[in-house]
């Protein structure tokens, strides 16, 4: 399952220990609305470790809207199909956790064949149309559902118990599931 040279990732994540100011990244993403309410390409390119500016040639697009049914029926002309960003979200946290779990039993040792995430929000979108006052935003989603289901036969008990807790080291699933208040800096053009 790993795909990588084990001596020379050991190699990496020692000096990730030992240069920890070096070793801080910085991962970016940006977004332009389109022409159509609710539509935006985001753009996924250059990050930073340690300060130095990295992947300059990386020019990702992801196209965000929405499913064509609830597009139907709220009333675009014209009906696209396109990712949901909460689905991305969720789509990215399954990405970490199994990331997470993998580069952990590596550095544990442990033979783990398969892991397979799947997440579930149920979510309540009457503040973000206005319905309800900005107040009600921490009642808008219901309880966040992770099932992780791992393909790894000869692990001990003792073994199990310690992958159950690695999607805590992802940081995807801290950045979905810890506060982190923010104030969005706003620029106006004219």
């Amino acid at each position: 399952m790993y795909g990588v040279d084990v001596g020379g990732h050991h190699d990496f994540i020692e000096w990730f220990a030992e240069n920890p100011a070096e070793a801080q990244i910085e991962f970016r993403a940006s977004g332009t609305a389109e022409d159509v309410v609710n539509r935006t390409t985001a753009t996924i390119g250059s990050w930073s470790l340690g300060g130095n500016e990295m992947g300059q040639a990386r020019d990702h697009k992801l196209h965000f809207g929405l499913p064509t049914e609830l597009e139907e029926a709220m009333a675009y002309t014209d009906v696209e199909d396109r990712y949901e960003a909460i689905e991305t979200a969720l789509a990215a946290l399954t990405a970490c956790i199994n990331g997470t779990i993998g580069y952990n039993a590596l550095r544990k040792g442990l033979e783990i064949e398969d892991v397979t995430t799947t997440v579930r929000i149920p979510v309540d979108l009457r503040v973000l149309f206005g319905i309800h006052g900005v107040d009600k935003a921490a009642e808008m989603y219901g309880d966040l559902e992770i099932d992780v289901e791992v393909t790894a036969p000869n692990l001990s008990d003792e073994e199990i118990e310690m992958v159950r807790g690695f999607p805590k080291r992802s940081p995807v699933y801290n950045l979905l599931t810890r506060a982190h208040p923010s104030t969005p800096n706003f620029t106006f053009q004219s």
